[in-house]
């Protein structure tokens, strides 16, 4: 048995980047009951078995997500999502064209870009003056369905969202809430991995990928954080969780404004700050 958790934690380390040691076998074999269950198998041995012989099918994806972490809530921290409207939109606010590119990586049921679509519309950066292009990604495509839908139950909604919000942006089906189909059309949901992104080909004004680096090793957090340099635009912004640094790892990226959290390419952030004194490299 110990050798098939081996294998186990060397699947989901080479599939999802997640390191887990010995001291999470209780939480592989808690999360993984019911999908033993269901997939017909007697034990890891025989899991790990099945995984070998297909580790891209349906069952290598449900084990992914059984072993990833998806929590999430509206407006996580609050503090990332009050300077991107307090010192990020009053910058962008001067661009032209007007058209944004913003990411939320790791997005899981969809709370993030939801919010981050919410809070543009409130503050006026919407169609038909704007052009915004929100795609919202993740590993999971469990919570990427959820997600998609913009469907979530009442302590869902309660997790952190204002009440405001609520009636303006949701309406009651049932028992379950549906996000308004406004703020749904602005955002876009596609599978990704992210220690297995290729070549960048597109770019971001804004990417959030918060609450994510923990779960790497530092080898991966390296690869990582590097593909998500290459893919910030001139003058983007990587909003990282409250623990997580590029230090050390990536030294293209310093800090932006006041305060932790916040990182752009350093060339454009020594730019920036010759010109505006308040944004502190």
């Amino acid at each position: 048995m110990d050798t098939a958790l081996h294998a186990l934690r060397q699947f989901m380390h080479a599939r999802a980047g997640v390191q887990l040691g010995p001291d999470k076998d209780y939480l592989i074999h808690s999360r993984l009951h019911a999908v033993l269950q269901a997939a017909g198998l007697a034990d890891i041995s025989a899991l790990v078995q099945a995984l070998q012989a297909n580790d891209r099918g349906p069952l290598a994806q449900t084990v992914i997500s059984a072993l990833t972490t998806h929590e999430t809530y509206w407006f996580r921290d609050r503090r990332p999502f009050e300077r991107l409207r307090t010192e990020v939109l009053p910058l962008w606010r001067k661009r032209m064209p007007r058209e944004l590119r913003i990411w939320s990586a790791a997005c899981s049921s969809g709370q993030e870009p939801y919010s981050i679509a919410m809070l543009l519309r409130d503050e006026g950066l919407q169609a038909p003056d704007w052009q915004i292009h929100l795609l919202a990604s993740d590993i999971c495509e469990t919570v990427l369905t959820q997600a998609r839908a913009g469907r979530y139950g009442a302590f869902e909604l309660e997790r952190g969202l204002p009440e405001g919000l609520r009636q303006r942006y949701f309406r009651a089906e049932g028992a379950q809430w549906q996000v308004d189909a406004a703020v749904a059309s602005m955002v876009r949901f596609q599978s990704i991995n992210l220690v297995q992104l290729g070549a960048a080909t597109d770019t971001y004004d804004l990417i959030f990928c918060r609450n994510v680096l923990i779960y790497f090793d530092r080898p991966t957090q390296y690869k990582v954080l590097h593909a998500l340099q290459q893919r910030l635009a001139p003058g983007g912004l990587l909003f990282l969780g409250p623990s997580e640094s590029p230090l050390g790892l990536c030294d293209a990226l310093v800090p932006w404004g006041e305060g932790s959290g916040v990182y752009g390419s350093r060339a454009m952030v020594n730019r920036r700050s010759a010109t505006e004194p308040h944004l502190q490299t």
